[in-house]
């Protein structure tokens, strides 16, 4: 059993370069934070009150048209946009952040999910279930940012999208860059989240989707692909007791580090 538990975003980072990984969650170091990435922390945020409140949220609908079904999951948005960007007050001042774009970023990065849930909400309903039984027999049923652990498998992470339909489960991986390529980074993570489910659930996970707007790449989940996985935790592993991190298989990563002195002197 491993004493660690990495998220599967560490995977990606190692990946990408090896010594940048060790400099920020090995040695701690930490770049002053940009507007991007508090937007992106804000967004997070959001997303995960939205996982936490949706059951009680899709047992409570009384309507079953998907337009409406569509509207009243916007306006539950708009509620925990509100409440997030509150907490969130003092970041959006001083990075200048806009309320309303940041807002509108959301709701347009979420425009794709709420309408597969509204259309198997309204079918559902259809076939006379409402309440918690609706819920229960959702099917296709769509869970946004699942958080998932294995301590055998040494990983936690959470997941953008997963698809429960009977006994087909498929994590889906949302990207805001365009995908007309699958990077090895791309498939790492899917495969992280296949292999968490596979252990959650009991069941074998074939594949997994890499989505950006209406773009979708669907990843087989290999044997050699869960090996590479496991080979990664224990590279990582490994690399938390050493003092001598390797340098990435492309050196053209290096020319925009800001880690340059400091790799150096490792």
């Amino acid at each position: 059993m491993n004493k660690r538990l990495l998220n599967v975003t560490d995977l990606s980072s190692y990946l990408y370069c090896p010594r940048k990984f060790f400099l920020e969650k090995i040695k701690g170091l930490r770049q002053p934070p940009t507007k991007p990435m508090i937007e992106g922390k804000i967004r997070h945020e959001v997303l995960e009150e939205f996982s936490n409140k949706e059951q009680e949220f899709i047992e409570s609908l009384n309507v079953f048209e998907v337009k409406e079904i569509e509207n009243k999951f916007n306006e539950l948005l708009r509620g925990l946009a509100g409440d997030v960007f509150s907490r969130n007050f003092g970041l959006i001042e001083k990075f200048e952040i806009s309320r309303s774009e940041l807002h509108n970023k959301i709701l347009e990065a979420m425009k794709q999910d709420i309408r597969l849930r509204a259309e198997s909400i309204s079918a559902t309903i259809k076939k006379g279930f409402i309440g918690k039984p609706l819920w229960d027999h959702l099917e296709p049923k769509y869970i946004s940012e699942m958080p998932l652990m294995s301590e055998s498998l040494g990983l936690k992470g959470r997941a953008d999208r997963v698809m429960i339909s009977g006994e087909k489960i498929i994590p889906f991986e949302l990207k805001t860059r365009a995908v007309e390529k699958v990077w090895p980074s791309d498939e790492i993570q899917l495969t992280s989240y296949a292999m968490l489910l596979e252990e959650k659930y009991n069941k074998n996970i074939p594949m997994g989707i890499l989505e950006s707007g209406n773009k979708k790449h669907e990843i087989i989940i290999s044997e050699e692909l869960k090996q590479k996985v496991n080979d990664l935790i224990k590279e990582i592993n490994e690399l938390m007791d050493s003092t001598n991190p390797r340098y990435p298989d492309n050196f053209s990563k290096c020319q925009k580090c800001s880690w340059e002195e400091e790799c150096d002197n490792l």
